[in-house]
């Protein structure tokens, strides 16, 4: 039996991965984000980008089509999914950076 762990974010962090929301919820494909400036509405963008069905042209005709989502795609592709990770932080901002380094100097 495979033991997933609860995902969690640095702040700054956006994250997606399988796992559990908490102890007592079944494995699935989880978005969390750390703070400091990583949001809510982030983590439903990155949602959106691997889990919601795409649109678009079939050819010749020309009609619009409902194409399968990213994660749909990889496992018809034969990959698992239960191995997805994914993690990205947020730029650092002016303030965040020291002044040599906003300044460009070495």
């Amino acid at each position: 039996m495979k033991r997933y762990r609860t995902l969690t974010a640095k702040p700054g962090e956006l994250k997606a991965g399988y796992g559990r929301e908490d102890r007592h919820c079944s494995p699935s494909l989880v978005y969390v984000w750390g703070g400091g400036g990583a949001q809510k509405p982030d983590a439903r963008v990155l949602g959106s980008a691997l889990e919601d069905k795409r649109h678009g042209y079939a050819f010749p005709s020309m009609a619009l089509e409902q194409r399968p989502s990213l994660i749909e795609e990889l496992e018809a592709r034969g990959y698992d999914i239960t191995t997805l990770r994914f993690s990205i932080r947020m730029k650092e901002t002016p303030d965040t950076l020291s002044l040599e380094d906003a300044h460009g100097i070495r």
